[in-house]
């Protein structure tokens, strides 16, 4: 599995929400996508109400063909990922679409969350710049205990990028078009078969004999950077970038082998993985709750309030004889039994008198009930009015005794 945030943000919120559900697009009408979670409406409502210029976050988790899915795994990815993305956030407080796609020919889960915290309206971004460094370990964690292809995984690194990773040429291909090779492919392609043919003759064995044998070619290289290395065409100023794993830094043609095959390293990568997951979300929580506290806190028990209990009342039918009347004529049982429900006679079932016994006894309850209610609506205005005057003073600007 393997993450990827877009660097799209902008706009409203119709274009990325209707992408994720339309059917009309080359392979989705076999395979038409599946919301999983959340609801695309509510989502662009969302993003629309945004009146900043950055308003949604929007990326995909991706599988490897060969990864077999369950929908048990899904929400166990969902629920991790929302866990880290909003970390110290209840639910009340984000919300994010999830919608599944299996056209391209391996499972992808999409995700679309506007950039706003629900109860205050600040921004909210789940992905900030640099989000790889807590979202990696999410991804790895899953990776080393599903099982699932690494793309970190030195035995499935390829050595050279293909033309199709690009994702504009990706994207042609599968609308069935496909750019044609210009002068800076053809030059690329040389580059690359000469170094295939030295590597194979055992000549290159790492990245320091990679830069040597561009030399000799007579390129100039122009910069190296951790996973490419970019060269010139002196005679015609063509600047060309070599991606892919033999270009990177720390390459090297032996042993390329990862940790999967070994079961006790595994399990202490695990281990390891799981620790540092617990100190992400314990880091997300901390900013997330400073930047974003709960409006409405839990009341104190000092000054909570203390609702009347309900009191068993027992009631009578009328124009029904009791079937104790004939053991008690006077009512007195009755009358013990009813909590002060007082009769007009000794005959049980007769009318209740309206002016004391239960009528008294349910306006006692009324008037708690009303006093309970008037004492918590002074209680959430006296702290409303706390935090009106606590937000006053912050924003006020302070003056400097000198």
């Amino acid at each position: 599995m393997m993450m990827k945030v877009f660097p799209h943000g902008t706009g409203s919120g119709d274009k990325p929400s209707r992408y994720l559900v339309r059917t009309d697009y080359p392979g989705r009408d076999t395979r038409p996508p599946q919301v999983l979670r959340g609801d695309p409406a509510m989502t662009r409502a969302l993003i629309d109400s945004i009146e900043r210029r950055w308003k949604f976050t929007s990326g995909v988790l991706a599988w490897h063909p060969d990864d077999c899915v369950s929908e048990q795994q899904e929400n166990a990815v969902m629920d991790a990922f929302e866990h880290v993305a909003f970390a110290g956030l209840e639910e009340d407080q984000r919300n994010i679409l999830w919608v599944r796609h299996t056209h391209a020919g391996h499972h992808e889960l999409h995700f679309l969350i506007p950039r706003l915290e629900l109860s205050s309206g600040k921004d909210f971004n789940a992905c900030p710049p640099g989000w790889q460094k807590d979202f990696d370990v999410f991804r790895d964690l899953f990776n080393w205990r599903e099982g699932w292809a690494r793309p970190d995984d030195p035995a499935r690194r390829r050595e050279v990028l293909p033309k199709k990773a690009d994702l504009f040429r990706a994207r042609l291909a599968r609308w069935g078009k496909e750019l044609r090779a210009g002068e800076r492919d053809k030059v690329r392609d040389a580059i690359l078969a000469h170094l295939g043919e030295r590597r194979a003759a055992g000549e290159i064995r790492e990245r320091t004999d990679i830069l040597k044998a561009l030399k000799e070619l007579g390129l100039t290289i122009n910069r190296q950077g951790k996973e490419y290395v970019s060269v010139i065409e002196p005679e015609t100023g063509m600047k060309l970038r070599l991606k892919g794993g033999m270009f990177s830094q720390d390459w090297k043609a032996a042993d390329r082998e990862g940790w999967a095959h070994v079961p006790e390293q595994a399990a202490h990568t695990i281990a390891r993985l799981e620790a540092e997951l617990g100190r992400v979300l314990a880091k997300r929580t901390r900013q997330n709750r400073k930047r974003y506290p709960l409006k409405w806190k839990e009341v104190r028990p000092a000054v909570s309030l203390h609702l009347p209990e309900k009191q068993k009342e027992v009631c009578h039918e009328r124009n029904r004889a009791d079937a104790a009347s004939g053991a008690e004529t006077s009512g007195g049982k009755l009358r013990d039994a009813a909590e002060g429900v007082r009769h007009t006679s000794g005959r049980a079932g007769g009318a209740p008198d309206a002016s004391c016994g239960g009528s008294a006894q349910f306006e006692k309850i009324v008037q708690r009930c009303r006093s309970g209610v008037q004492q918590l609506a002074d209680l959430v205005a006296e702290i409303e009015k706390r935090r009106i005057a606590q937000e006053r003073e912050r924003s006020s600007p302070r003056i400097r005794m000198r």
